[in-house]
């Protein structure tokens, strides 16, 4: 156990899991105390075995005994569990990272903290459950905001993601109604137009495609030149905790009253290979979402912790 880092566990031994608990082995300020799952052959569980101090099948009951020694946990299991495991860290003094599309936390984007009221108001001192969304939520949301800095009248928005069947696991598919309600939820969020639709395209192609998401707006009217300047602005402040996110096709106007663009995401090779950017980008955020909480913490409390 090393004090001056954050002591997290990992909820959930599938690809969001496997992927978020290498890049956490990876970062020095985080000690991975624990990683749970529910199948005794679970190839996630396997694979940390030996590298993190509990690997466990029990799920979330296997965490009994090690509550007292974390400070927070991420949650990578599905919309229809998460509601208990917040329980049961709340009942501990635990904040929480939710990885699943439930809904239940405060919606959070790194790269909007401070910029989106909803993701300002956050006491450091209280036990929090954070909202990562979805992949294609935390995707889309950056530019969405940025659209809406040179928009009029916001109408319609559709947030079309496609990502590689690999790197899609059990529980995001039986989660899908979840994920698309979870995207739509924090487009009208942040731009304000109750008429969100959000797409998602899981792709079977072999070998893999990368994951691209297109954001299309309908609105009264653009300033094209200030969209495209709060979109570089904001994508380098995304590449900060994402470096593998990009434009790849810049705002432009279909017609006078439709805007689109396009991003994809990369992923970083921890577990999937780079076509996994799906992963990335919530795991990315999650991260970064708890490495901010930690610092405000600690400084509302006068702690030294990094």
């Amino acid at each position: 156990m090393q004090p001056d880092r954050t002591r997290v566990a990992v909820i959930g031994s599938g690809t969001i899991g496997i992927d978020l608990c290498e890049r956490l082995l990876r970062d020095d300020d985080f000690e991975v105390v624990a990683l749970v799952g529910r199948r005794i052959d679970s190839p996630g569980l396997h694979r940390f075995e030996g590298r993190i101090p509990l690997v466990t099948p029990a799920g979330i009951a296997g965490l009994d005994d090690v509550w007292p020694m974390l400070d927070g946990a991420f949650d990578a299991t599905s919309a229809f569990d998460h509601p208990e495991h917040w329980e049961i860290a709340q009942n501990h003094g635990t904040w929480m990272i939710d990885l699943t599309p439930s809904g239940i936390g405060t919606p959070i984007v790194p790269s909007l903290i401070g910029k989106v009221e909803a993701m300002s108001d956050v006491d450091p001192t209280v036990v929090t459950n954070f909202s990562m969304g979805t992949c294609g939520a935390q995707a889309s949301s950056p530019l969405l905001f940025a659209i809406a800095q040179g928009s009029e009248g916001i109408a319609e928005v559709e947030i079309s993601s496609s990502v590689a069947s690999v790197s899609v696991g059990l529980a995001t598919r039986r989660n899908t109604d979840h994920y698309l309600e979870a995207t739509e939820r924090l487009a009208q969020l942040i731009t304000g137009c109750p008429n969100a639709k959000a797409i998602l395209v899981v792709n079977p192609a072999d070998p893999p495609t990368m994951m691209r998401t297109t954001v299309t707006v309908r609105a009264h009217g653009f300033d094209l030149d200030t969209i495209t300047g709060a979109v570089a602005d904001i994508v380098s402040e995304v590449q900060q905790a994402e470096p593998h996110y990009d434009v790849v096709v810049a705002p432009f106007l279909k017609s006078d009253d439709v805007l689109q663009t396009t991003v994809r995401i990369a992923g970083a090779g921890y577990y999937l290979p780079s076509a996994a950017g799906n992963l990335d980008i919530i795991n990315a955020a999650a991260v970064a979402t708890a490495r901010w909480h930690t610092h405000r913490t600690a400084s509302a409390r006068g702690d030294t912790r990094p």
